[in-house]
């Protein structure tokens, strides 16, 4: 081979790898490009807002007239009431109206509401098998609509179905 040769496949050689080169750093460019688009793109429609004037936090209520079944034995009262009842069940409404009646009386007692629809109440609904002597709560076992009246933490009255619930609250 001759050096003339050899020159010329060198060149070949240099123009290939600066192709290569050229090629990578147009790819890299591309992609930097790319980022910063997504960057600025994030930016503008993704603003976070530093003015928290508009960011407004909702206060917490407790509604320390709801109750869990599993503490219904253990209630600060000497007498009150626990109502078990389906909130998705129509009816609810108008045992709600009742017991609105019934709290405006003078001298009544204090109503806890337990809602069978509630994860922690579940497992105490069972209409089958009712347990109106129970001792603690995990004996507890109501239907649908029950009115539990109790004194000193134990069960004094068991009263089940709407009708029989007016009743006792009339």
């Amino acid at each position: 081979m001759s050096k003339k040769e050899t020159k010329q496949k060198l060149k070949k050689l240099e123009t290939e790898e600066n192709k290569i080169v050229k090629r990578f750093i147009i790819v890299l460019l591309v992609v930097i490009l790319f980022i910063v688009a997504i960057y600025f793109v994030t930016k503008i429609f993704v603003a976070k807002d530093s003015n928290k004037e508009d960011t407004k936090t909702q206060e917490v209520e407790f509604n320390y007239d709801m109750t869990i079944l599993g503490s219904a034995f253990n209630r600060p009262y000497d007498e009150y009431y626990v109502i078990t009842y389906k909130s998705s069940d129509d009816e609810a409404l108008t045992l709600s109206n009742v017991i609105s009646t019934y709290n405006q009386k003078e001298n009544h007692l204090k109503i806890y509401f337990a809602d069978l629809d509630d994860y922690m109440n579940k497992e105490f609904y069972d209409e089958e098998n009712v347990n109106k002597k129970a001792t603690n709560a995990s004996e507890l076992k109501v239907g649908k609509y029950t009115l539990i009246k109790f004194k000193n933490g134990q069960i004094s009255k068991y009263i089940e179905g709407i009708e029989n619930i007016k009743t006792e609250l009339e």
